[in-house]
């Protein structure tokens, strides 16, 4: 197999054998790497080696996510509450992560309070 030019951005290869051309690589998709980065916690080092790649092509694909935002415990988030009920007095009250919605809380509640807000919030 040899690299016979591009198509596009895409390097072509081309049998020697039985003379077939194709494009060739290990595809990945972009969006998956950022979210594996970020909600997978994995660094650049260990995606680079799960995806086969350079440690600059991982770092070129994350240059693509210019629309998420990075959350951490020392920042402000944007939380989502709420309580949804089975029956009178049985409960679920839950406070969420709204940009990588995560559950950051739970609690099972006979009614609500905003004393249960106020403590799931601290």
């Amino acid at each position: 197999m040899v690299r016979n030019g591009l198509r596009g951005r895409k390097q072509q290869y081309k049998c020697r054998n039985c003379g077939r051309q194709f494009l060739g690589g290990i595809r990945r998709d972009k969006s998956q790497v950022i979210s594996e980065y970020i909600e997978g916690k994995q660094t650049r080092k260990q995606l680079a080696a799960k995806y086969g790649v350079s440690v600059r092509t991982i770092e070129r694909d994350l240059e693509g996510m210019r629309y998420v935002q990075k959350v951490s415990k020392d920042k402000s988030v944007v939380i989502q509450m709420d309580t949804t009920y089975w029956g009178r007095d049985f409960g679920l009250m839950v406070i969420k992560d709204a940009y990588r919605n995560k559950i950051l809380w739970r609690k099972y509640v006979r009614y609500e309070t905003m004393a249960g807000y106020l403590e799931g919030v601290s």
